[in-house]
């Protein structure tokens, strides 16, 4: 076989391939073997028909592309063995012609490379959200709720109250869902419950215990569910029961019952939760910070990406895609088809996958940079903290040397992010280091 290299560029190299004919012949005879098992032809028993009678048969070209799905990948993968080339995707394949000879383009890509920009220049001085004590007086309120307890209440319906109805609740005329004797917590809090049960609650406000009543209410454009953006909810509701909530009062026997070790009081529990929440704006912050670096970086940095594996890596994506259209569908006893997805949504999904392999490129590539050790006795200790929360034997680690690399290759990524996310808000200054490749 004859292979030659058309060209190397944009992370891809094109081989052409002049398959010799011996092995062209060899794919033909069993082409002709495979088809003849599954063709009937008059006058012969199955399988038993000369070549020449089974080509006139079912045509020539017929029995060519039959040879073509075995001979190709055969001669690229031994093309690709041959120019020493470790393709990091399938190669896309071409075949030429099929006559005279047998020519096959050959695209194969490459391991995609970055060029790191100067990441180290790079400077946030972003601060933490401060803790409030309405913030702080809101996360004991789901204490006291969560312990709190209800009796009847003889009056119409109010914010807070735990109503049973039946409801039945409409889009566009549309029924999308259809309770019987169902609880709700009348709330009106619209960043937590969003604009349709906001809707629904505020029209069962005011009602009386055996009230029916119908009302409708416009839902924007914008809303995440596509069952309801855009339309006007209409809702038939009756209620059946009203209590109220009564809640525990905040002392020192409902602060013990938080089970927060060490907390005996309620001076100690409002501290701890005022820590929690400060640790979580922290999080917050360094997630923020993170997603601004990675922004900043990826746009500076040189990539060199075949198409091929952004494509190959986006079909990974649509799949994963499809799986969770189709759960959601379940759940609300509908189907989700593969033919449903819109241009938007390959779209989508091919930028997603070249900002996720980018995003992993910049992260080697940091590690090379950042070139941290990762002490055994550290991998020993993560190790033994993951068995320590494994609840099955088959989730418990093996201490071994694969083991052992893939720790180890966890805690540099982990540690290297950690390190560089630290000196980017000026917490730490580290000596200037050479931008690399990878």
């Amino acid at each position: 076989m004859n292979v030659s290299q058309e060209s190397s560029v944009n992370g891809e190299i094109v081989l052409r391939l002049e398959v010799e004919p011996e092995r062209v012949g060899k794919h033909m005879n069993a082409a002709a073997r495979r088809v003849a098992q599954r063709v009937d032809i008059p006058g012969f028993r199955k399988g038993k028909a000369p070549r020449a009678i089974l080509q006139n048969f079912v045509g020539k070209e017929y029995l060519v592309e039959e040879a073509m799905e075995s001979l190709v990948p055969e001669a690229v993968g031994d093309a690709v063995k041959e120019q020493e080339i470790t393709p990091f995707a399938p190669p896309k394949v071409d075949v030429e012609q099929t006559e005279p000879t047998v020519t096959i383009l050959a695209t194969v890509p490459l391991q995609p490379t970055v060029v790191l920009s100067d990441y180290r220049s790079v400077r946030y001085d972003d601060q933490p959200d401060e803790v409030t004590d309405e913030a702080v007086d809101a996360l004991l309120m789901q204490l006291r709720r969560s312990q709190a307890y209800s009796v009847a209440a003889e009056r119409p319906a109010q914010e807070s109250d735990i109503v049973s109805i039946d409801i039945k609740v409409s889009a566009d005329d549309k029924v999308i869902w259809d309770f019987t004797d169902r609880q709700f917590q009348l709330n009106l809090d619209l960043e937590t419950y969003g604009e349709v049960f906001v809707g629904m609650h505020q029209g069962v406000i005011g009602m009386e215990v055996g009230d029916e009543k119908e009302f409708s209410f416009e839902v924007s454009e914008d809303h995440e569910s596509p069952q309801f953006a855009g339309t006007t909810a209409h809702v038939e509701v009756t209620l059946m029961d009203v209590r109220e909530e009564v809640l525990p009062e905040m002392d020192d026997a409902l602060a013990v019952s938080a089970g927060v070790p060490e907390v005996e009081t309620v001076d100690q529990l409002t501290a701890h939760v005022r820590d929690q929440l400060e640790q979580r704006a922290e999080q917050t912050l360094v997630n923020s910070v993170q997603s601004k670096f990675f922004d900043e970086v990826v746009e500076a940095c040189e990539f060199t990406i075949s198409p091929i594996v952004v494509e190959h890596e986006s079909q990974h994506v649509l799949e994963r895609y499809v799986q969770q259209r189709r759960s959601m569908a379940a759940r609300n006893g509908q189907q989700f088809a593969v033919d449903e997805l819109t241009e938007e949504d390959v779209n989508g999904a091919k930028d997603y996958a070249e900002r996720e392999i980018k995003n992993a490129l910049v992260i080697d590539g940091l590690i090379e940079a950042e070139a941290l050790e990762i002490p055994e006795e550290d991998i020993t200790s993560e190790i033994e903290r993951a068995n320590e929360n494994a609840t099955t034997d088959e989730q418990r680690l093996e201490d071994n040397d694969e083991t052992r690399r893939s720790v180890m290759n966890y805690l540099k990524r982990q540690r290297t992010i950690e390190k560089v996310i630290t000196m980017v808000r000026g917490l730490s200054e580290d000596p200037p280091a050479e931008a690399a490749s990878a």
